[in-house]
């Protein structure tokens, strides 16, 4: 038996098997509004409470529902005095970028022909929505607000 006969027997396989694969992967449509995301990023908050936070346009995984937009991925942070919210909205401008805070929830809604994403961000505390400045910067958006005042304690007497 020749040594290329060996050769193929062993890892022709191997050729046919990555020709498919690659036929199926050009007949899949990876674009448009019916690309589906989930996941989920798990933490620690201060309090020593782990959390789990779902992102993406299926919905839950125990009840997926399509939607037309796209959730952004998006962190946010609080250092100090400051809360910074950081969002991924590729391929928009900033005109295109509309942003509404509550005090403790930070809305970014884009809707564009081409492009659709939203997220409503929980806060980690209030915050002075005055304060608000946001900067946007190859296709990331960066919010970043002052945490809201705090009053101070009262000693209440007893009569």
């Amino acid at each position: 038996m020749i040594a290329d006969d060996i050769w193929n027997d062993l890892f022709g396989g191997f050729d046919r098997m990555n020709k498919r694969i690659e036929d199926m992967f050009s007949q899949m449509d990876m674009g448009g509004s019916d690309v589906k995301t989930y996941g989920y990023t798990m933490y620690q908050g201060p309090d020593g409470v782990p959390h789990v936070r779902e992102f993406g346009n299926c919905g839950s995984r125990l009840a997926p529902q399509i939607s037309g937009s796209r959730e952004p991925f998006t962190d946010v942070t609080q250092e100090g005095d400051l809360v910074r919210a950081v969002a991924e909205i590729p391929g928009v401008s900033k005109e295109d970028i509309s942003l509404e805070c509550t005090g403790n929830v930070l809305s970014i809604k884009v809707d564009t022909p081409g492009k659709q994403f939203t997220k409503d961000l929980a806060l980690p505390c209030k915050v002075d929505v005055d304060s608000a400045r946001a900067e946007y910067n190859n296709g990331l958006l960066e919010v970043t607000m002052d945490v809201a005042g705090q009053t101070k304690g009262k000693r209440i007497s007893i009569e």
